[in-house]
């Protein structure tokens, strides 16, 4: 096993070559594919992002250009960092829903979370503690200060200030009122809990293709019916392990 395995990249790359020389003698009748591999971190323009090594990035998420993200902190399935138009930075503790879009020259605090589907204009100020809800939009230049909290779905205007501690709600939106001490709390507590749930996505996405299909097997044994069912109708026992209740 151990010398197939020591033969495998030669043969890979004895057929690569193979095939390069395959397309060359065909000329202009050659077919060749073109691979477009999606890269969770991009660089452009020779400039790329400083990921903290603690942070989850999800595999289908994508950060372009000059990025940086702090400790703890999480990108999400489908989130867009876009950095291409200036530098962006996440701090520590702080999470990028599913399908956001950070914008150009945006600055996001710590313990802040921005909602799935959530939209952070160009040079958009998020303070420490913040929170924007799921679907919201907020316009370039506008500024959230620390601890308040955009509801989902609401817009802020271009060059708004949000201020400290208060909850915003509607299109445009629209100071309601102060938080309470227990909102605060909440905010800080799901900050938290997207950052316990990012260290399980984060194991799961680091497996290896031997780890990934012993998880398939341990499935498969765990979708057999269990003994007891098995035995009430007098069937054989397809799996002495399973036990599914």
């Amino acid at each position: 096993a151990g010398m197939l395995r020591g033969l495998a990249g030669p043969v890979r790359a004895l057929g690569s070559a193979f095939e390069k020389f395959g397309a060359a003698i065909q000329a202009d009748k050659a077919y060749t594919e073109i691979l477009s591999r999606h890269r969770e971190i991009l660089a452009v323009g020779g400039v790329k992002g400083a990921i903290d090594s603690s942070c989850f990035v999800a595999p289908s998420a994508s950060l372009i250009g000059d990025v940086s993200v702090g400790p703890k902190s999480s990108v999400w399935y489908g989130a867009i960092l876009l950095g291409d138009g200036g530098k962006i930075t996440v701090g520590e503790g702080s999470h990028i829903k599913d399908r956001a879009v950070v914008s150009g020259g945006c600055s996001v605090g710590a313990h802040v979370v921005v909602g799935a589907g959530a939209v952070l204009g160009a040079k958009v100020k998020v303070g420490d503690g913040a929170n924007v809800g799921g679907g919201a939009t907020v316009g370039d230049g506008a500024t959230i200060a620390a601890g308040a909290a955009v509801a989902p779905g609401s817009v802020v205007e271009a060059g708004a200030s949000i201020s400290a501690g208060q909850l915003y709600a509607g299109s445009p939106a629209k100071a309601l009122r102060a938080l309470t001490a227990e909102e605060k709390d909440r905010l800080l507590s799901a900050a938290q809990a997207v950052m316990s749930l990012a260290k399980v996505h984060k194991a799961e996405n680091a497996k290896d293709f031997v780890e990934i299909e012993q998880d398939k097997s341990d499935l498969k044994w765990g979708e057999e019916r269990s003994v007891d069912y098995d035995g009430s109708l007098g069937l054989l026992e397809k799996n002495p392990r399973a036990q599914v209740w």
